[in-house]
């Protein structure tokens, strides 16, 4: 038995090991209580949808799938009261990598920064001029944006790491909304460095590229030619990410 879905991405359960990607059904149900704050929202949310699907196994005589979801379904709503979410600190801990992350996706990372005291260490901004699109996809014309990217500081310790870690803060030129982006030390110091950094290709396609198009945490590439990914891959630097972004939400 395959496939169901949650807010966030697709998630595979298989019902002979009782796992999910990795994780157990107890830290699957935690995980579902960070994301779903209350019993109702869990039902309506994601409940109720999963049983529409579980359904159409009965109608297609798949009884055996059916009970297994049907069982899964109500594990997940008997034990919400007593399931506790997953701590910022826990979650660095959890070895899955798919499942680790879920639980950073379900978690607000400014709340976890705000708690953790980060200290800003660094600022820089740079002007750019990107392509707009309506909802449809058509272009729409330029836009101009003084982009602001913030280096903070975090006591590593508070999370089980030894040292000091370090994030970017950025603003989604689309909603405004702030977003973290974990970096690496190396690029403390040079904010816009940083961001760049945090999308990485390999060597060999970078003299090619045409233009850069961020969605997200998604990069998307156009290139002049086509070059087969191989052989290195490495961060991009501050002048190729900015020189190549032509549009990003």
């Amino acid at each position: 038995m395959k496939i169901y879905f949650t807010d966030f991405t697709q998630v595979y359960y298989e019902t002979d090991t009782n796992s999910m990607v990795g994780c157990t059904n107890e830290n699957f149900l935690r995980y579902v209580k960070g994301v779903h704050t209350n019993k109702e929202r869990l039902v309506n949310r994601f409940v109720n949808p999963l049983k529409e699907k579980v359904d159409s196994l009965k109608t297609i005589g798949k009884e055996t799938e059916y009970n297994s979801f049907s069982n899964f379904l109500d594990e997940i709503v008997n034990g919400y009261e007593n399931a506790k979410p997953f701590s910022f600190k826990e979650s660095f801990t959890i070895k899955e990598r798919e499942f680790q992350a879920l639980v950073f996706a379900s978690i607000n990372i400014g709340e976890m920064i705000q708690q953790l005291g980060a200290k800003r260490i660094k600022t820089d901004g740079i002007e750019v001029t990107h392509k707009q699109y309506d909802s449809d996809g058509n272009f729409t014309g330029m836009k101009s944006y003084h982009n602001v990217y913030e280096v903070h500081e975090v006591n590593g310790e508070k999370l089980g790491v030894n040292g000091s870690m370090y994030v970017v803060k950025c603003w989604c030129t689309s909603t405004n909304k702030e977003h973290w982006i974990w970096i690496e030390d190396q690029y403390k110091d040079d904010p816009l460095s940083a961001i760049a950094s945090t999308f990485r290709v390999h060597k060999n396609i970078i003299p090619y590229i045409k233009c850069l198009k961020r969605q997200g945490d998604l990069l998307l590439i156009e290139m002049n030619k086509e070059v087969h990914p191989e052989g290195e891959i490495v961060p991009l630097t501050k002048e190729q990410y900015f020189k190549l972004l032509v549009a990003q939400s």
